[in-house]
Protein backbone atom coordinates (compact mmCIF):
# COMPACT_ATOMS: atom_id res chain seq x y z
CA UNK A 1 0.00 0.00 0.00
CA UNK A 2 2.68 2.38 0.38
CA UNK A 3 3.86 2.21 -3.08
CA UNK A 4 1.12 3.59 -4.22
CA UNK A 5 0.80 6.85 -1.69
CA UNK A 6 4.31 7.68 -1.54
CA UNK A 7 6.87 5.57 -3.12
CA UNK A 8 6.68 6.69 -6.68
CA UNK A 9 6.39 10.59 -5.89
CA UNK A 10 9.51 9.96 -3.37
CA UNK A 11 11.63 8.09 -6.17
CA UNK A 12 10.64 10.87 -8.60
CA UNK A 13 11.46 13.62 -5.77
CA UNK A 14 14.77 12.24 -5.03
CA UNK A 15 15.91 11.20 -8.78
CA UNK A 16 15.37 15.45 -9.40
CA UNK A 17 17.46 16.13 -6.36
CA UNK A 18 20.14 14.26 -7.64
CA UNK A 19 21.29 17.12 -9.98
CA UNK A 20 19.62 19.98 -8.25
CA UNK A 21 20.94 19.49 -4.90
CA UNK A 22 23.75 17.06 -4.76
CA UNK A 23 24.81 15.79 -1.31
CA UNK A 24 21.56 17.66 -0.23
CA UNK A 25 19.68 14.66 -1.49
CA UNK A 26 19.88 11.93 1.22
CA UNK A 27 18.89 14.94 4.03
CA UNK A 28 16.12 15.99 2.45
CA UNK A 29 14.78 12.27 1.34
CA UNK A 30 15.01 11.34 5.23
CA UNK A 31 13.23 14.52 5.81
CA UNK A 32 10.30 12.75 3.59
CA UNK A 33 10.54 9.54 4.77
CA UNK A 34 10.28 11.01 8.31
CA UNK A 35 7.61 13.32 7.48
CA UNK A 36 3.07 13.28 8.16
CA UNK A 37 1.26 11.78 5.60
CA UNK A 38 -2.02 12.95 4.60
CA UNK A 39 -2.59 10.97 1.51
CA UNK A 40 -5.53 8.94 0.56
CA UNK A 41 -7.47 6.58 -1.75
CA UNK A 42 -11.21 6.95 -2.96
CA UNK A 43 -13.28 3.90 -3.72
CA UNK A 44 -15.91 5.65 -6.22
CA UNK A 45 -19.23 3.55 -7.06
CA UNK A 46 -18.29 3.59 -10.73
CA UNK A 47 -15.11 1.19 -9.77
CA UNK A 48 -12.76 3.73 -10.21
CA UNK A 49 -9.88 4.50 -7.78
CA UNK A 50 -8.97 8.41 -7.08
CA UNK A 51 -5.32 8.49 -5.15
CA UNK A 52 -4.13 12.07 -3.59
CA UNK A 53 -0.53 11.73 -2.64
CA UNK A 54 0.16 14.79 -0.49
CA UNK A 55 4.23 14.73 0.53
CA UNK A 56 6.76 17.54 1.31
CA UNK A 57 8.31 19.44 -1.02
CA UNK A 58 11.34 21.38 -1.13
CA UNK A 59 10.86 23.15 -3.88
CA UNK A 60 13.81 25.58 -3.51
CA UNK A 61 15.46 22.20 -4.73
CA UNK A 62 12.78 20.55 -6.98
CA UNK A 63 10.90 21.46 -9.81
CA UNK A 64 7.14 20.44 -9.65
CA UNK A 65 6.99 20.83 -13.90
CA UNK A 66 10.19 17.79 -13.63
CA UNK A 67 7.94 16.20 -10.95
CA UNK A 68 4.58 16.12 -13.29
CA UNK A 69 6.98 14.85 -16.04
CA UNK A 70 8.63 11.78 -14.45
CA UNK A 71 4.92 10.73 -13.22
CA UNK A 72 3.23 11.15 -16.45
CA UNK A 73 6.69 8.99 -18.18
CA UNK A 74 5.64 6.50 -15.42
CA UNK A 75 2.17 6.59 -16.04
CA UNK A 76 2.74 6.06 -19.95
CA UNK A 77 5.34 3.38 -19.61
CA UNK A 78 2.45 1.64 -17.77
CA UNK A 79 0.02 1.66 -20.37
CA UNK A 80 2.10 1.15 -23.21
CA UNK A 81 2.54 -2.35 -21.71
CA UNK A 82 -0.88 -2.76 -20.21
CA UNK A 83 -2.92 -1.17 -23.09
CA UNK A 84 -6.05 -1.85 -21.44
CA UNK A 85 -4.98 0.37 -17.69
CA UNK A 86 -6.80 3.45 -17.59
CA UNK A 87 -4.57 5.80 -15.38
CA UNK A 88 -4.73 9.52 -15.88
CA UNK A 89 -2.48 12.21 -13.95
CA UNK A 90 -5.63 14.83 -12.97
CA UNK A 91 -3.01 16.84 -10.97
CA UNK A 92 -0.01 17.97 -9.93
CA UNK A 93 1.40 21.15 -7.83
CA UNK A 94 2.86 22.43 -5.04
CA UNK A 95 2.13 24.76 -2.46
CA UNK A 96 3.92 26.21 1.21
CA UNK A 97 7.00 22.90 0.80
CA UNK A 98 3.92 20.64 0.13
CA UNK A 99 3.07 18.29 -3.03
CA UNK A 100 -0.25 16.91 -3.88
CA UNK A 101 -0.44 14.76 -6.81
CA UNK A 102 -3.84 13.14 -7.88
CA UNK A 103 -4.21 10.49 -10.36
CA UNK A 104 -7.21 8.49 -11.32
CA UNK A 105 -7.62 4.51 -12.41
CA UNK A 106 -10.31 3.30 -14.04
CA UNK A 107 -10.90 0.27 -11.94
CA UNK A 108 -8.49 -1.29 -8.71
CA UNK A 109 -6.71 -3.72 -10.91
CA UNK A 110 -5.06 -0.81 -12.60
CA UNK A 111 -3.90 0.57 -9.11
CA UNK A 112 -3.10 -2.35 -8.22
CA UNK A 113 -0.74 -2.94 -10.84
CA UNK A 114 0.84 -0.07 -11.42
CA UNK A 115 1.81 0.53 -7.37
CA UNK A 116 2.81 -3.42 -7.33
CA UNK A 117 0.71 -3.66 -4.47
CA UNK A 118 -2.01 -6.18 -3.26
CA UNK A 119 -5.11 -4.49 -3.07
CA UNK A 120 -8.54 -5.20 -3.89
CA UNK A 121 -11.99 -3.82 -4.33
CA UNK A 122 -15.15 -5.90 -4.93
CA UNK A 123 -17.86 -8.15 -2.95
CA UNK A 124 -17.22 -10.16 -0.18
CA UNK A 125 -18.37 -13.08 -2.94
CA UNK A 126 -15.73 -11.92 -5.04
CA UNK A 127 -13.25 -11.91 -2.56
CA UNK A 128 -13.57 -15.09 -1.37
CA UNK A 129 -14.16 -16.53 -5.38
CA UNK A 130 -10.69 -14.88 -5.98
CA UNK A 131 -8.80 -16.49 -3.01
CA UNK A 132 -8.41 -14.16 -0.37
CA UNK A 133 -8.54 -15.80 3.02
CA UNK A 134 -11.68 -14.57 5.02
CA UNK A 135 -11.14 -16.08 7.67
CA UNK A 136 -10.53 -12.95 9.87
CA UNK A 137 -12.47 -11.02 12.89
CA UNK A 138 -13.66 -7.98 12.13
CA UNK A 139 -15.29 -5.20 14.32
CA UNK A 140 -18.50 -3.36 14.05
CA UNK A 141 -18.32 0.71 13.40
CA UNK A 142 -21.47 1.37 12.19
CA UNK A 143 -24.89 1.93 13.83
CA UNK A 144 -26.39 -0.47 10.92
CA UNK A 145 -23.72 -2.84 11.66
CA UNK A 146 -24.52 -3.26 15.10
CA UNK A 147 -22.31 -4.21 17.67
CA UNK A 148 -19.68 -6.80 18.70
CA UNK A 149 -17.66 -8.53 15.67
CA UNK A 150 -18.43 -10.77 13.26
CA UNK A 151 -16.19 -14.17 11.64
CA UNK A 152 -15.49 -15.93 8.28
CA UNK A 153 -19.34 -17.50 8.31
CA UNK A 154 -21.00 -14.21 9.13
CA UNK A 155 -18.53 -12.46 5.97
CA UNK A 156 -20.15 -14.88 3.81
CA UNK A 157 -23.24 -14.35 4.38
CA UNK A 158 -22.88 -10.77 3.57
CA UNK A 159 -21.87 -12.03 -0.13
CA UNK A 160 -23.04 -8.87 -1.66
CA UNK A 161 -21.63 -6.21 0.72
CA UNK A 162 -18.47 -4.65 -0.44
CA UNK A 163 -15.04 -5.02 0.47
CA UNK A 164 -11.55 -3.59 0.26
CA UNK A 165 -8.47 -5.61 1.19
CA UNK A 166 -5.32 -4.29 1.36
CA UNK A 167 -2.17 -6.28 1.67
CA UNK A 168 1.11 -5.35 3.57
CA UNK A 169 4.32 -7.70 3.01
CA UNK A 170 6.29 -5.56 5.90
CA UNK A 171 5.91 -3.35 8.20
CA UNK A 172 6.32 0.34 7.49
CA UNK A 173 7.05 3.41 9.36
CA UNK A 174 4.47 6.14 8.25
CA UNK A 175 1.07 8.13 9.36
CA UNK A 176 -2.21 6.65 8.53
CA UNK A 177 -3.59 5.92 4.94
CA UNK A 178 -7.14 7.62 4.46
CA UNK A 179 -9.42 5.19 2.33
CA UNK A 180 -12.98 6.60 1.51
CA UNK A 181 -15.59 4.37 0.14
CA UNK A 182 -19.14 5.28 -1.80
CA UNK A 183 -21.17 3.31 0.79
CA UNK A 184 -21.57 3.25 4.60
CA UNK A 185 -18.30 1.32 6.27
CA UNK A 186 -20.25 -1.66 8.66
CA UNK A 187 -16.67 -3.69 9.64
CA UNK A 188 -13.07 -2.72 9.98
CA UNK A 189 -10.60 -5.63 10.37
CA UNK A 190 -6.96 -4.77 12.44
CA UNK A 191 -5.35 -1.86 11.94
CA UNK A 192 -8.40 0.12 10.72
CA UNK A 193 -9.96 2.46 12.65
CA UNK A 194 -13.01 4.37 11.63
CA UNK A 195 -12.37 8.57 10.54
CA UNK A 196 -16.25 8.88 9.58
CA UNK A 197 -19.34 7.06 8.25
CA UNK A 198 -17.74 6.38 5.06
CA UNK A 199 -13.90 6.76 5.75
CA UNK A 200 -11.15 5.07 7.94
CA UNK A 201 -7.17 5.15 8.55
CA UNK A 202 -5.79 2.33 7.54
CA UNK A 203 -2.29 1.59 9.47
CA UNK A 204 0.77 -0.02 7.73
CA UNK A 205 1.69 -2.32 9.90
CA UNK A 206 2.26 -6.13 8.27
CA UNK A 207 -0.49 -7.64 7.13
CA UNK A 208 -4.02 -8.27 5.30
CA UNK A 209 -6.55 -4.96 5.97
CA UNK A 210 -9.89 -5.18 5.55
CA UNK A 211 -12.84 -2.93 5.40
CA UNK A 212 -16.92 -4.18 4.88
CA UNK A 213 -19.03 -1.76 3.37
CA UNK A 214 -22.51 -1.02 1.94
Amino acid sequence: MRTGKTIILMMCICMLGLTACGEKTQEVKDELVASAAKSSISVNKDGSISSTIVEDFVESYYDVEGLKTMIETSINAYKAENTDAQIKLKSCKAKDGVANVEIEFGNYQAYAGFNQEDFFVGTVKEANMAGYDLDVTLNAVSESAGNGTISKPELLGMGDSHIVIVENTEEQESEMLRVNCFGEILYVGEGVTAAGKKSVNVSYSEGSKMIVFK
